[in-house]
C-alpha cells in the first residue's frame, strides 16, 4: 500500500525523504523552522494532535487527503491526547 501512495504523490510532487512518523501522547517538537515543505497524510490521530505554524493551530484529520504545510515557516507539532498521532510526512522539493 505504501509503494501505491508513494507513485501517487511521487507523480504530482517532487519528493524527498519519505517516513512513518509517531508523535506519542502528551508530547511536543521544539519550535523551529525545515527548509522544505511537507506533506501530510493522517494514519491515526486524535482531537488533541495538532500542528501550529507560526500563529495558527491546525488538527491534521485522518480522512485519507494530502496536506501540503509550509514547514519553512516556524512550527511546532503537539499531541495533547491520550492516543498515538501516526503521519505518513513526505519531504516536497519542489512541485512538479
Amino acid at each position: 500500500y505504501f509503494k501505491e501512495v508513494y507513485a501517487i504523490l511521487s507523480s504530482k510532487f517532487k519528493l524527498g525523504r519519505v517516513r512513518i512518523l509517531l508523535k506519542e501522547p502528551r508530547t511536543t517538537l521544539s519550535w523551529h523552522r525545515d527548509p522544505e515543505r511537507r506533506l501530510h497524510i493522517a494514519i491515526k490521530t486524535n482531537f488533541g494532535a495538532r500542528m501550529f505554524i507560526e500563529h495558527t493551530g491546525y488538527h491534521i484529520p485522518a480522512d485519507g487527503n494530502i496536506y501540503l504545510t509550509d514547514n519553512t515557516k516556524y512550527h511546532t507539532a503537539i499531541n495533547g491526547g491520550e492516543e498515538d498521532r501516526i503521519h505518513l510526512v513526505a519531504t516536497v522539493l519542489n512541485t512538479k
